[in-house]
Protein backbone atom coordinates (compact mmCIF):
# COMPACT_ATOMS: atom_id res chain seq x y z
CA UNK A 1 0.00 0.00 0.00
CA UNK A 2 1.46 3.59 -1.31
CA UNK A 3 1.80 6.30 1.74
CA UNK A 4 -1.10 8.47 -0.13
CA UNK A 5 -3.34 5.52 -0.01
CA UNK A 6 -2.79 4.41 3.98
CA UNK A 7 -2.87 7.88 4.66
CA UNK A 8 -6.65 7.99 2.57
CA UNK A 9 -7.49 4.60 3.97
CA UNK A 10 -6.46 6.40 7.46
CA UNK A 11 -8.82 9.49 7.14
CA UNK A 12 -11.69 7.59 5.84
CA UNK A 13 -11.57 4.82 8.87
CA UNK A 14 -11.03 8.28 11.34
CA UNK A 15 -13.85 10.01 10.21
CA UNK A 16 -16.08 6.63 10.13
CA UNK A 17 -14.52 5.82 14.05
CA UNK A 18 -15.09 8.20 16.88
CA UNK A 19 -12.64 8.44 19.50
CA UNK A 20 -14.98 6.85 21.72
CA UNK A 21 -16.77 4.10 19.24
CA UNK A 22 -18.73 1.60 20.69
CA UNK A 23 -18.08 -2.21 21.04
CA UNK A 24 -20.93 -3.14 18.54
CA UNK A 25 -19.97 -0.03 15.99
CA UNK A 26 -16.39 -1.61 16.30
CA UNK A 27 -18.38 -5.09 15.51
CA UNK A 28 -19.93 -4.05 12.64
CA UNK A 29 -16.82 -2.78 11.42
CA UNK A 30 -15.20 -6.58 11.81
CA UNK A 31 -17.75 -7.82 10.25
CA UNK A 32 -17.31 -5.70 7.17
CA UNK A 33 -13.71 -6.18 7.18
CA UNK A 34 -14.80 -10.44 6.98
CA UNK A 35 -16.23 -9.95 3.53
CA UNK A 36 -13.38 -7.16 2.36
CA UNK A 37 -11.25 -9.22 0.72
CA UNK A 38 -12.15 -11.54 -2.15
CA UNK A 39 -11.58 -15.20 0.52
CA UNK A 40 -13.52 -13.15 2.97
CA UNK A 41 -16.76 -12.78 0.41
CA UNK A 42 -16.37 -16.26 -1.52
CA UNK A 43 -15.47 -18.45 1.64
CA UNK A 44 -18.95 -17.70 3.91
CA UNK A 45 -20.74 -17.94 -0.28
CA UNK A 46 -18.84 -21.52 -0.35
CA UNK A 47 -19.59 -22.65 3.28
CA UNK A 48 -22.85 -22.29 2.50
CA UNK A 49 -23.08 -24.15 -0.85
CA UNK A 50 -21.32 -26.67 0.65
CA UNK A 51 -23.83 -26.71 3.88
CA UNK A 52 -26.74 -26.84 1.66
CA UNK A 53 -24.86 -30.12 -0.98
CA UNK A 54 -24.35 -32.12 2.60
CA UNK A 55 -28.46 -31.66 3.40
CA UNK A 56 -29.32 -32.02 -0.26
CA UNK A 57 -27.07 -35.78 -0.11
CA UNK A 58 -28.66 -36.52 3.35
CA UNK A 59 -32.44 -36.12 2.09
CA UNK A 60 -31.57 -38.19 -1.21
CA UNK A 61 -29.22 -40.82 -0.62
CA UNK A 62 -30.57 -44.24 1.02
CA UNK A 63 -34.03 -43.01 -0.47
CA UNK A 64 -34.31 -40.54 2.06
CA UNK A 65 -34.37 -42.43 4.57
CA UNK A 66 -32.51 -40.27 6.97
CA UNK A 67 -34.90 -37.49 5.93
CA UNK A 68 -35.53 -36.40 9.45
CA UNK A 69 -35.07 -33.07 10.83
CA UNK A 70 -32.93 -33.86 13.25
CA UNK A 71 -30.76 -35.50 10.48
CA UNK A 72 -30.11 -32.87 8.11
CA UNK A 73 -29.99 -30.41 10.98
CA UNK A 74 -26.77 -32.31 12.24
CA UNK A 75 -25.75 -33.27 8.49
CA UNK A 76 -25.47 -29.39 7.48
CA UNK A 77 -23.69 -28.20 10.36
CA UNK A 78 -20.75 -30.14 9.44
CA UNK A 79 -19.64 -28.35 6.44
CA UNK A 80 -19.71 -25.01 9.24
CA UNK A 81 -18.03 -27.00 12.06
CA UNK A 82 -15.13 -27.30 9.99
CA UNK A 83 -15.29 -23.99 7.71
CA UNK A 84 -16.25 -21.53 10.30
CA UNK A 85 -13.04 -21.50 12.54
CA UNK A 86 -10.72 -20.71 9.20
CA UNK A 87 -12.86 -17.91 9.20
CA UNK A 88 -12.15 -17.19 12.58
CA UNK A 89 -8.51 -17.49 11.81
CA UNK A 90 -8.75 -14.83 8.97
CA UNK A 91 -10.88 -12.53 10.92
CA UNK A 92 -7.38 -11.48 13.04
CA UNK A 93 -4.38 -12.59 10.83
CA UNK A 94 -5.75 -10.91 7.69
CA UNK A 95 -5.07 -7.58 9.42
CA UNK A 96 -1.53 -8.46 10.17
CA UNK A 97 -1.25 -10.22 6.75
CA UNK A 98 -2.07 -6.68 5.22
CA UNK A 99 -0.27 -4.67 7.76
CA UNK A 100 -3.30 -2.93 8.54
CA UNK A 101 -3.24 -3.68 12.39
CA UNK A 102 -1.17 0.45 12.97
CA UNK A 103 -4.39 2.08 11.35
CA UNK A 104 -6.95 -0.30 13.13
CA UNK A 105 -5.01 0.73 16.56
CA UNK A 106 -4.06 4.06 16.20
CA UNK A 107 -8.17 4.65 15.53
CA UNK A 108 -9.03 2.26 18.76
CA UNK A 109 -5.66 2.54 21.20
CA UNK A 110 -7.15 0.50 23.42
CA UNK A 111 -6.29 -2.68 21.85
CA UNK A 112 -8.34 -5.16 23.89
CA UNK A 113 -11.97 -3.76 22.38
CA UNK A 114 -10.65 -4.33 19.11
CA UNK A 115 -9.97 -8.18 20.53
CA UNK A 116 -13.46 -8.07 22.17
CA UNK A 117 -15.31 -7.06 18.46
CA UNK A 118 -13.77 -9.40 16.75
CA UNK A 119 -14.84 -12.37 19.38
CA UNK A 120 -18.44 -10.76 19.15
CA UNK A 121 -18.38 -10.85 15.37
CA UNK A 122 -17.29 -14.61 15.80
CA UNK A 123 -20.55 -14.84 17.90
CA UNK A 124 -22.77 -12.72 15.16
CA UNK A 125 -21.79 -14.95 12.60
CA UNK A 126 -22.15 -18.26 14.00
CA UNK A 127 -25.55 -17.33 14.92
CA UNK A 128 -26.34 -16.34 11.08
CA UNK A 129 -24.57 -19.58 10.36
CA UNK A 130 -27.40 -21.17 13.02
CA UNK A 131 -30.35 -19.66 11.15
CA UNK A 132 -28.85 -20.74 7.74
CA UNK A 133 -28.62 -24.02 8.43
CA UNK A 134 -32.32 -23.94 10.35
CA UNK A 135 -33.62 -22.48 6.88
CA UNK A 136 -32.28 -25.65 5.32
CA UNK A 137 -33.21 -28.02 7.52
CA UNK A 138 -37.05 -26.90 7.94
CA UNK A 139 -37.49 -25.65 3.94
CA UNK A 140 -36.03 -28.52 2.24
CA UNK A 141 -36.73 -31.35 4.53
CA UNK A 142 -40.36 -31.31 3.88
CA UNK A 143 -40.07 -31.45 0.27
CA UNK A 144 -37.73 -33.99 -0.20
CA UNK A 145 -38.20 -36.37 2.58
CA UNK A 146 -39.05 -39.52 2.10
CA UNK A 147 -38.31 -40.62 5.67
CA UNK A 148 -40.84 -44.11 6.74
CA UNK A 149 -41.11 -42.34 10.16
CA UNK A 150 -41.71 -39.33 8.69
CA UNK A 151 -39.64 -36.07 9.49
CA UNK A 152 -39.79 -36.25 13.08
CA UNK A 153 -39.42 -32.90 15.11
CA UNK A 154 -36.24 -31.10 16.43
CA UNK A 155 -35.58 -30.38 19.74
CA UNK A 156 -35.12 -27.04 21.00
CA UNK A 157 -32.37 -28.13 23.28
CA UNK A 158 -30.37 -29.83 20.09
CA UNK A 159 -31.40 -26.20 18.42
CA UNK A 160 -28.93 -24.57 21.01
CA UNK A 161 -26.38 -26.90 21.31
CA UNK A 162 -25.78 -26.42 17.51
CA UNK A 163 -25.45 -22.81 17.96
CA UNK A 164 -22.72 -23.94 20.97
CA UNK A 165 -21.27 -26.18 18.47
CA UNK A 166 -20.92 -23.73 15.94
CA UNK A 167 -19.72 -20.74 18.18
CA UNK A 168 -16.94 -22.34 19.93
CA UNK A 169 -15.81 -23.90 16.99
CA UNK A 170 -15.25 -20.40 14.94
CA UNK A 171 -13.89 -19.63 18.39
CA UNK A 172 -11.54 -21.38 18.70
CA UNK A 173 -10.05 -20.66 15.46
CA UNK A 174 -10.45 -17.01 16.65
CA UNK A 175 -7.87 -18.15 19.64
CA UNK A 176 -5.59 -20.06 17.57
CA UNK A 177 -5.49 -16.94 15.28
CA UNK A 178 -5.13 -14.27 17.63
CA UNK A 179 -2.23 -16.34 19.24
CA UNK A 180 0.11 -16.74 16.06
CA UNK A 181 -0.91 -13.74 13.93
CA UNK A 182 -0.27 -15.71 10.52
CA UNK A 183 -3.00 -17.56 8.84
CA UNK A 184 -1.14 -19.79 7.13
CA UNK A 185 0.82 -21.84 10.49
CA UNK A 186 -2.80 -20.80 12.18
CA UNK A 187 -4.76 -22.97 10.13
CA UNK A 188 -2.34 -25.97 10.05
CA UNK A 189 -1.88 -26.19 13.71
CA UNK A 190 -5.54 -25.86 14.15
CA UNK A 191 -6.02 -28.91 11.69
CA UNK A 192 -2.86 -30.45 12.71
CA UNK A 193 -3.55 -30.60 16.27
CA UNK A 194 -7.07 -32.98 15.94
CA UNK A 195 -4.67 -35.75 13.99
CA UNK A 196 -1.69 -35.36 16.66
CA UNK A 197 -4.10 -35.58 19.52
CA UNK A 198 -5.97 -38.98 17.68
CA UNK A 199 -2.23 -40.37 17.14
CA UNK A 200 -1.66 -39.86 20.40
CA UNK A 201 -4.72 -41.63 21.83
CA UNK A 202 -4.21 -44.80 19.83
CA UNK A 203 -0.47 -45.15 20.59
CA UNK A 204 -0.70 -44.34 24.55
CA UNK A 205 -4.26 -45.82 25.91
CA UNK A 206 -3.99 -44.52 28.92
CA UNK A 207 -4.71 -40.83 27.85
CA UNK A 208 -8.21 -41.77 26.84
CA UNK A 209 -9.55 -40.46 30.69
CA UNK A 210 -7.84 -36.96 29.94
CA UNK A 211 -9.45 -37.12 26.37
CA UNK A 212 -12.84 -37.06 27.92
CA UNK A 213 -12.13 -33.54 29.13
CA UNK A 214 -9.86 -31.70 26.51
CA UNK A 215 -10.00 -33.53 23.27
CA UNK A 216 -12.74 -31.41 20.66
CA UNK A 217 -13.86 -34.50 19.34
CA UNK A 218 -15.27 -35.97 21.83
CA UNK A 219 -16.44 -33.00 23.90
CA UNK A 220 -17.82 -30.57 20.61
CA UNK A 221 -19.18 -33.46 18.56
CA UNK A 222 -21.73 -34.98 20.86
CA UNK A 223 -23.38 -31.38 20.99
CA UNK A 224 -25.26 -32.44 17.34
CA UNK A 225 -26.14 -36.08 18.63
CA UNK A 226 -27.98 -35.81 21.83
CA UNK A 227 -28.84 -33.68 24.83
CA UNK A 228 -25.60 -33.49 26.84
CA UNK A 229 -25.50 -34.41 30.34
CA UNK A 230 -24.36 -32.33 33.68
CA UNK A 231 -20.87 -34.40 33.21
CA UNK A 232 -20.70 -34.06 29.63
CA UNK A 233 -21.29 -30.10 30.15
CA UNK A 234 -18.15 -29.68 32.70
CA UNK A 235 -16.38 -31.96 29.84
CA UNK A 236 -17.17 -29.35 27.40
CA UNK A 237 -16.58 -26.09 29.49
CA UNK A 238 -13.58 -27.35 30.21
CA UNK A 239 -12.11 -28.10 26.49
CA UNK A 240 -13.22 -24.34 26.02
CA UNK A 241 -11.11 -23.16 28.83
CA UNK A 242 -7.94 -24.82 27.26
CA UNK A 243 -8.46 -24.64 23.37
CA UNK A 244 -10.57 -20.99 23.51
CA UNK A 245 -9.25 -19.13 26.75
CA UNK A 246 -5.66 -20.20 26.87
CA UNK A 247 -4.86 -19.23 23.20
CA UNK A 248 -6.96 -16.25 23.73
CA UNK A 249 -5.19 -14.80 26.80
CA UNK A 250 -1.50 -15.22 25.20
CA UNK A 251 -2.65 -13.57 21.95
CA UNK A 252 -4.38 -10.70 23.83
CA UNK A 253 -0.70 -10.54 25.47
CA UNK A 254 0.88 -10.81 22.22
CA UNK A 255 -0.63 -7.91 20.69
CA UNK A 256 -1.08 -5.52 23.70
CA UNK A 257 3.09 -5.89 23.35
CA UNK A 258 3.35 -5.81 19.98
CA UNK A 259 5.29 -2.56 17.96
CA UNK A 260 3.53 -3.40 15.25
Amino acid sequence: MSAMGAEAELQARADEIPAAAGIFKLTRIELRKMTDTRSGFWLPIATAAISLLVAILTLTLRHGNFGTYSHVFANSTQPLVFLLPIMGVLLVCSEWSQHTTLITFVLTPRRWRVIAAKALACVFVSIAALVFCLIVTFVLTPIISKAPGGTGSLPLAMVGQGWVALCTRMLIGFAFGTAILASSPAVVVYLLLPTVWAALLAAIPGLDPIARWISTDQTLEPLLQHTLSATEWVHFATTVGLWVLVPLLIGAWRIRESDL
